[in-house]
């Protein structure tokens, strides 16, 4: 199992990520990671 670690993050940023999910099931770690692919980082 891969480990976990937690973010601090503004509760203004968690609302804009909760609305980039594609489906409700969408992790927090899928949205991140399908951003950063995007840009190519």
């Amino acid at each position: 199992m891969e480990q976990r670690t937690t973010i601090q993050i503004e509760k203004r940023t968690l609302e804009r990520l909760k609305k980039l999910r594609i489906t409700k099931r969408e992790t927090y770690d899928e949205i991140l990671n399908r951003l950063i692919n995007e840009n190519g980082i």
